[in-house]
């Protein structure tokens, strides 16, 4: 039990700051998960990284000009339990993307999965 009030004030002011950064971060409100969009590109980067994983690829768009794509994966410590690894995309690697878009139009989704050319899917969600 803590006897002085200033110190308890000030505990309790530190675990109510740091909490609140958690709770902001994991809002995927932006998505419309209830749309999966199929999109085969090239991959332009791959940052296996926390807090997400990024993939950045290129797509021909309708009119033919090249558009970059970006998809947001889950934390290592998650996609790496389904198998995923820092060499399973790399540059240059034709996949076949299913996203949850963005709400907004911009070309941007969260990750379902991605298809690789030689036929191995890696799955971020079901």
């Amino acid at each position: 039990m803590i006897r002085n009030p200033a110190l308890a004030a000030a505990l309790a002011l530190g675990l109510a700051a740091g909490a609140a950064p958690a709770s902001a971060h994991h809002a995927f409100s932006m998505y419309d998960n209830a749309v999966y969009t199929k999109i085969t590109g090239t991959v332009k980067t791959y940052k296996w990284a926390n807090p997400h994983t990024m993939i950045d690829f290129v797509v021909k768009g309708p009119d033919g000009a090249l558009q970059t794509w970006t998809a947001e994966c889950s934390p290592i410590n998650m996609i790496g339990r389904r198998g995923w690894t820092a060499e399973s995309l790399k540059p240059g690697d034709k996949v076949d993307f299913v996203l949850h878009p963005n709400k907004s139009g911009e070309r941007y989704g969260l990750l379902v999965s991605a298809t690789r050319a030689d036929g191995v899917v890696l799955k971020d969600k079901d």
